[in-house]
């Protein structure tokens, strides 16, 4: 399965022909509570967010998604408010365990290593604002479970069709 975040107006991604119907959309349109930084998702329900809202499967949705497609402004090297905010519910995608990976210390996964990553950054930057958003994605890579990771820059949401199948 497919999972799409994106902080994109509806209008501009209703503009966007999804290559296929196997594809889960989660906007970040900030239409849903902030992360409350209960770990509730990691002690008591296991992967779901005890908020009654369109993020209460975001873990589950990214655990089981391959590839995982992020499409974000980029902000000083890193995403949008509401594409972070996405990512920030869906914790519950790993386990209050740690292991050493990479020589690092990471949490556990709490679903088996999927194989892509795509995250879309667009608008203007600077290299600095690239170079960190690129070790944001290899960090979001090792602590999601996903095998690669690839990273595209682009000056406009215009820009990105192509890369999202």
């Amino acid at each position: 399965m497919k999972t799409i975040i994106h902080d994109f107006y509806k209008e501009t991604f209703s503009a966007f022909e999804l290559p296929d119907e196997n594809v889960v959309v989660l906007n970040a349109d900030g239409h849903y509570a902030p992360c409350r930084g209960c770990f509730a998702c990691w002690l008591k329900n296991t992967g779901f967010c005890v908020m009654d809202d369109s993020l209460k499967h975001a873990g589950a949705l990214i655990g089981q998604s391959d590839p995982l497609i992020i499409i974000s402004r980029l902000c000083y090297g890193g995403y949008s408010p509401g594409v972070k905010a996405v990512l920030d519910r869906a914790i519950g995608v790993s386990l209050p365990f740690f292991t050493w990976r990479g020589g690092q210390t990471h949490h556990m996964g709490r679903y088996p290593q999927r194989k892509l990553l795509r995250i879309l950054f667009y608008g203007d930057c600077t290299e600095s604002e690239r170079q960190t958003a690129a070790e944001l994605a290899e960090r979001n890579r090792l602590n999601l479970g996903y095998k690669t990771a690839e990273t595209l820059f682009f000056q406009n949401p215009a820009q990105i069709r192509g890369a999202i199948s």
